[in-house]
């Protein structure tokens, strides 16, 4: 099969042949259509630290729809064969503490899809048949691909903050999951803002326009006197997660979504005085995927305007643009002429 392999030098991607592995009992071989490229699939292109567990070279790639085309001889789940489906990427141990009460996204022993191993950037992978969601008839596969970092963000919104109708929100930093963070604090009534840098403006912070959101360019202090209620950080940047706290309401809550190459140093004697409640929010469950498909089925003709698909050939060229932030949604399409 072809595949887009990460090489053992930062940023460096080559198209190569690669054999199929055999399935087990509770696997299914999936023929893959397209694959998203995640911040963390930048973050391991580039070696960044607190990467360092991701073997190379490597098949990237955990944001993939496709279809199911083989099952193990001895599998019971003859239904799938042929269905089009979509991939919850980690991979739980179910024997830690974490699992056992319920909390399968932060498993002791987590494992991750195009992280710990080989991933989606291929003509095949292979995953665990618990791993796998049926996608709608009524959702195309380029759409379906979106509901793991919509998935994330659903999280985010509903399960860490529970977001209720008239909150004032902002979301800091406009990638995708900060996009897909403030459509679905929309979805559930909030007044939402999202803001970015003056260079975001083009490529990504203006879509926010088309889904009713406002907007916020961190560099512009003119219009920053509104508190919230509710500040999701998602974009990442050390100084933004510092300097967030100000703009919240005492009594409010700041939840972090992002992950910091950086040394976050906050306030801490504005997060006591006001009473403010830091909260954290990892990865998704199953049940966010579901919410996932009825807002990606809500939204589908308008979120076909932020993604950007690119040939498996054209991988590179995929992660040179995220990487330059001159695609929100960077989705790779696998070739069918297999």
């Amino acid at each position: 099969m072809k595949a887009l392999v990460k090489t053992k030098t930062v940023n460096e991607f080559k198209i190569e042949e690669r054999p199929l592995t055999t399935l087990e009992v509770d696997e299914v071989l999936i023929k893959v259509e397209f694959c998203g490229v995640c911040g963390s699939d930048l973050h391991a292109a580039s070696h960044s630290k607190g990467y360092e567990f991701v073997p190379k070279p490597i098949i990237l790639g955990h944001e993939l729809s496709g279809s199911v085309v083989e099952l193990h001889p001895e599998s019971n789940n003859k239904d799938l064969l042929g269905s089009r489906v979509v991939v919850e990427p980690g991979v739980y141990c179910n024997k830690c503490e974490q699992c056992l009460n319920g909390r399968r996204n932060i498993c002791s022993n987590i494992k991750c899809l195009g992280l710990h191993f080989d991933g989606g950037m291929a003509e095949y992978v292979k995953v665990k048949t618990d791993r796998i969601h049926k996608i709608s008839p009524t959702l195309t596969s380029e759409i379906a691909a979106l509901s793991e970092p919509l998935a994330v963000a659903i999280h985010a919104v509903q399960k860490v903050a529970n977001v209720t109708k008239k909150q004032n929100v902002l979301v800091q930093g406009c990638g995708i999951i900060g996009f897909f963070v403030a459509l679905a604090a929309k979805k559930r009534g909030a007044n939402v803002t999202i803001s970015g840098l003056k260079k975001d403006w083009e490529y990504r912070l203006s879509h926010a326009d088309r889904f009713g959101i406002e907007t916020e360019i961190a560099e512009d202090t003119s219009n920053k006197k509104k508190d919230f209620d509710i500040i999701f950080e998602c974009s990442g940047s050390s100084l933004a997660a510092e300097t967030g706290v100000f703009r919240l309401k005492k009594g409010g809550t700041y939840v972090l979504v992002a992950l910091y190459e950086q040394e976050v140093k906050f306030p801490v004697n504005i997060l006591v005085r006001g009473k403010m409640k830091i909260l954290t929010s990892y990865g998704s469950d199953s049940h966010d995927f579901k919410e996932a498909f009825h807002l990606l089925s809500e939204y589908q003709e308008q979120l076909k305007t932020i993604i950007s698909i690119y040939p498996l050939e054209d991988g590179a060229l995929a992660f040179s643009d995220a990487k330059q932030q001159k695609a929100l949604k960077p989705i790779i399409k696998i070739p069918s002429n297999v």
